[in-house]
């Protein structure tokens, strides 16, 4: 039972560090914005350091089994939600339309 639960509480800490990396640059870039225009060597500071404390703040999170239990279910129902593109209209019936793949979702 402990062995299944371990990869789990470790993926909930991951997701948990990445929202509050996430969270931290967000809020630093807008206080920055405010007092003056950035820099890309600012940013790149904000978002090393953001990582950084995020991942010492993740570290001292509790996470219950009963917790991940129930996180589990409602991962399988979050699924990236693609809005449909307008198909082209075929000039004619007889000509095969080409579909594109789908463009991967930046992160």
């Amino acid at each position: 039972m402990k062995d299944k639960l371990k990869p789990l509480i470790k993926e909930a800490k991951k997701n948990a560090q990445k929202a509050i990396q996430q969270n931290l640059v967000t809020q630093l870039k807008e206080i920055t914005a405010k007092f003056g225009e950035g820099s890309k060597k600012l940013e790149k500071k904000i978002v090393k350091e953001a990582k950084k404390l995020a991942k010492k703040l993740a570290k001292d999170i509790k996470i219950e089994a009963v917790l991940v239990k129930t996180e589990e279910k409602p991962k399988v129902a979050e699924t990236p939600k693609v809005e449909p593109k307008a198909a082209p209209k075929a000039k004619t019936a007889a000509t095969p339309v080409a579909k594109k793949a789908p463009a991967k979702p930046t992160a």
